[in-house]
């Protein structure tokens, strides 16, 4: 039990006044013996005793009424779990509403959205003035207001492109609590519990804090999303992201190009599809991966961009040492005019004076590696062949489609004298690998393969993939890719420009994590944020229950009524 105003006990003192009284009222009145009257001193003797307890219960009764009227003036609060009409001690609260894109889900007609909404309304309308409140939406922003200013921005919260980290949420909300100097702090978790949303590690709740989370639907609706869409040289690979479950199964995914669809594709949550592309001319391309509406709209679409490059120069291969695999590769390119013969590029055991970007691979020749590293250093190149490496698969993400090929020969590519590591120059950075070690770098204007491109060395111009690497060699990698950032938001295209030129693009679309609305386990939420979860009734009736009570005044002063009554009763009797 507490007391709203503590001060006001001081007057229990006034409880030692019946029984001062008392003591004063005891006088010893004089003794004189009547013979005559001897009799009378047993009943007198009687009489007294039954005065004595009379006496005894007036003093117990007064001071039982004046300790209830001090009592009931500093207004006790007595814990209750009842949730409604009851009063709280002051608390520090921070209601977490996760308006992420999940939360658009329709689920029998109504958004889920509106349900947090409700809820999280629930616990702000309950709040009083000697509250501290604070708001989390998915930007992860504490808003601290008033109950009537936060409750206004729970109802004007739409669906939020963001994505919020639950662990990261719960973990400044409960810090920020825990710094007010209030008897009772809360954090109120109103969010789908995707398992997604649970970030790396734990909320680290401080002791005192309460988290209540609201419980998720016990399934998961099925759901199918646009991932991350990636496009190479001749296609877009777009992937599929979503809930497995009924209903979930693959879906036709559909690319369109300034609006015309170019092509179609089946897609399963967890898989990939690839779309081929028809041929477009040189400039900047912007599409859409669209899949089947479903429940959750928001992830049903998103925007791509890339950049079509128009064909490369490359020098004779034949005149630069390049082999005749690269000769022949190259043909076919020009006869599907990817490239065309020029001084833009040229593929050798050298960098080629005159040219704009050289491909250098070793020589044929062991002896020939110190003539071709002194050429590279020569041209500014930081880097130099070195040792023969051990034999490995190619591994890297610039170039998915000979990921996994073997290479049987090679040579380690390491810095020079005096020149950094492969990516320590802005225009520099390793491209593939080969047992963890680079194989293909960037370094400048010069791209150095630590493989001839030869089936004595590799198993590349022995596959299909060889000419599209050669493609990509030549017209994307050699050339520089211009930047294409994606960031989290609503979808849209923002091209970066200098001056005419258009230098790169920023794509904006959702975080790939939201399309997944498998809830997390009670068990999970509670180790990882330390939580409480409960379904809605239970979740509206433990509110402010950690520092839920009820006023015990007006029951303090009915009973000191009753007990005043019975001392007028009693007084009566024995007057």
């Amino acid at each position: 039990m507490t007391f709203l105003h503590p001060v006001a006990l001081v007057g229990l003192v006034a409880a030692a006044i019946p029984a001062l009284l008392h003591l004063l009222e005891r006088r010893v009145p004089p003794e004189a013996e009547f013979p005559p009257l001897r009799y009378l001193s047993e009943a007198e003797r009687q009489s007294a005793r039954r005065l004595k307890l009379r006496h005894l219960l007036l003093l117990i009764l007064r001071t039982a009424v004046i300790v209830l009227i001090v009592l009931a003036a500093a207004r006790p609060l007595f814990p209750t779990q009842a949730s409604g009409g009851s009063l709280h001690e002051p608390t520090a609260l921070a209601v977490i509403l996760d308006n992420s894109a999940s939360s658009g889900l329709v689920v029998d007609g109504r958004l889920v959205l509106d349900r947090l909404r409700a809820v999280a309304r629930g616990s702000l309308a309950r709040a009083a003035a000697s509250d501290r409140l604070w708001l989390v939406l998915a930007d992860g922003v504490a808003r601290a207001g008033t109950p009537e200013a936060l409750v206004a921005t729970v109802d004007s919260a739409g669906v939020s492109a963001r994505r919020l980290d639950l662990t990261a949420a719960v973990r400044a909300a409960a810090r920020l609590v825990d710094a007010e100097p209030l008897p009772a702090r809360e954090v109120h978790v109103v969010s789908d519990l995707q398992r997604t949303a649970l970030g790396p590690g734990r909320a680290a709740v401080p002791r005192g804090v309460r988290v209540l989370a609201l419980a998720p639907p016990s399934q998961a609706p099925a759901n199918r999303g646009v991932g991350a869409v990636r496009v190479t040289d001749a296609a877009a690979t777009v992937g599929i992201v979503g809930t497995p479950g009924e209903g979930g199964g693959a879906a036709s995914v559909t690319l369109r190009i300034r609006g015309r669809e170019v092509g179609h594709a089946l897609g399963a949550p967890g898989s990939t599809a690839t779309i081929t592309l028809p041929p477009l001319g040189a400039g900047w391309w912007v599409g859409e991966a669209v899949l089947d509406a479903d429940e959750l709209r928001a992830d049903d679409r998103r925007l791509l961009v890339w950049r079509v490059a128009p064909p490369a120069r490359v020098a004779t291969p034949s005149s630069t040492g390049g082999g005749p695999f690269v000769a022949a590769a190259l043909a076919v390119l020009e006869e599907g005019r990817r490239v065309r013969p020029g001084n833009e590029i040229a593929i050798g055991d050298r960098p080629e004076a005159g040219t704009l970007v050289s491909i250098v691979i070793p020589p044929a020749e062991p002896a020939l590696i110190g003539q071709a590293n002194r050429a590279l250093a020569a041209r500014g190149g930081r880097l130099r062949f070195a040792s023969e490496g051990t034999p490995g698969p190619i591994a890297g993400p610039a170039l998915p489609a000979i990921a996994g090929l073997q290479v049987a020969r090679r040579y380690r590519i390491e810095p020079s004298a005096g020149g950094g590591g492969p990516g320590t120059r802005s225009d520099s950075g390793v491209l593939a690998t080969v047992n963890g070690e680079p194989w293909l770098v960037r370094d400048g204007s010069i791209l150095l393969l630590g493989s001839r491109l030869d089936t004595a060395w590799t198993a590349l111009p022995a596959v299909p993939a060889f000419v599209p690497f050669v493609d990509a060699l030549v017209n994307r990698l050699a050339r520089g890719e211009a930047p294409i950032t994606e960031v989290e938001g609503s979808a849209g295209v923002e091209f970066r420009t200098r001056g005419a030129d258009t230098i790169g693009a920023i794509v904006s679309g959702l975080d790939p994590r939201e399309s997944d609305l498998t809830p997390a386990s009670p068990a999970l939420v509670h180790d990882v944020l330390g939580a409480d979860v409960l379904d809605e009734a239970a979740f509206a009736a433990a509110r402010f229950a950690g520092a839920g009570r009820r006023d015990g005044s007006g029951l303090l002063l009915l009973l000191a009524l009753l007990i005043a009554l019975a001392e007028l009763g009693v007084a009566t009797r024995t007057r």
